[in-house]
């Protein structure tokens, strides 16, 4: 297959950022280079963040998470979890490379405060532009003016006309996957597998435009082929939406988006106070059966930025 080539731009981050990708279903094939990374912890000395479960830092630089990385290729793919990938839409015949066909890594939260839990939190992608993204969490991509070859439904009562020309967004196909651990540095996380959180995300929250829908992508690949292959059968367990915060004290008015419990640790901080720890993997990619995972969004830039917050969950509020 065609390979495409995509650049990722930049990332920027109040909780976590990075940078992400776009592939074409007919050419199926994408590859995606990270240029840049950075971690910082939104809560100053309160809050911190680690790619070891040792080093802690209120920053992680790009520098440190290019050690880290290397060159990131990826490809489209699929996921049912959030954990297990294969390859993305109608492509069923590659090995999936973590790494390269998708984004993943481990990071590590502490805090001596009260609040114990973490949260994705403040989706921004209605205030964010490409040129100019604001603070929260967003995925937005610079988009692509393309004409396309043929006529096709790119959504209901919406008909795109061939040699017609718009412009489409490859941050609309991002999916993300927050996947709780249990902590292999800390002695006292003696939790079951069965208590850990699963939170699968789209950040563009717009399910209509979700999981193998009729239009867009699939009704532009049958008539550009003219044939149908296999089809999913399960649709994952997404959110299309993060908690809901008090204005007041920092708690969750409901725990959709919460994707970590931090565990008491045996370390004493100078202040006294025990520090409550947890391991997170974040999984990101594009998903090869998103209604805008098509050939318009090749070649196209995007910027990630996600912010967490440590917030008593809704749960504890009474």
């Amino acid at each position: 297959m065609k390979k495409v080539y995509i650049s990722i731009l930049s990332i920027f981050l109040l909780g976590i950022a990075f940078g992400t990708v776009t592939y074409a279903w007919l050419e199926i094939s994408n590859v995606n280079t990270i240029e840049e990374m950075g971690v910082t912890a939104s809560l100053g000395d309160d809050l911190q963040v680690s790619l070891d479960g040792e080093t802690y830092f209120n920053e992680i630089t790009s520098e440190m998470l290019r050690e880290l990385f290397g060159r990131i290729q990826l490809t489209d793919v699929t996921s049912q979890d959030g954990i297990h990938f294969e390859t993305g839409g109608l492509r069923r015949d590659d090995k999936i490379v973590v790494n390269r066909d998708y984004l993943s890594f481990p990071i590590w939260f502490r805090t001596d405060l009260a609040q114990r839990s973490i949260y994705l939190v403040n989706n921004t992608n209605h205030l964010s532009t490409y040129e100019d993204p604001v603070a929260g969490t967003y995925v937005v991509s610079r988009g692509i003016a393309w004409e396309a070859p043929i006529d096709f439904t790119y959504a209901p009562n919406d008909e795109v006309k061939a040699k017609e020309v718009r412009t489409y967004y490859a941050s609309n196909a991002i999916r993300m996957a927050f996947i709780e651990e249990i902590d292999e540095t800390n002695p006292l996380d003696d939790r079951d597998e069965s208590e850990l959180i699963r939170f699968i995300y789209d950040p563009s929250e717009n399910e209509e435009r979700g999981f193998y829908k009729q239009y867009g992508a699939l009704n532009y690949y049958i008539k550009r082929v003219g044939s149908m292959q296999s089809v999913p059968i399960e649709i994952p367990n997404t959110s299309y939406r993060l908690s809901r915060i008090a204005s007041g004290p920092p708690m969750a008015l409901d725990n959709e988006s919460q994707v970590l419990n931090l565990v008491r640790t045996d370390m004493i901080n100078e202040r006294g106070r025990y520090f409550y720890q947890g391991k997170l993997t974040i999984n990101v990619w594009v998903e090869g059966w998103d209604a805008d995972a098509f050939d318009s969004i090749i070649r196209d830039r995007v910027k990630i930025q996600f912010e967490f917050r440590a917030l008593m969950p809704a749960e504890e509020q009474d």
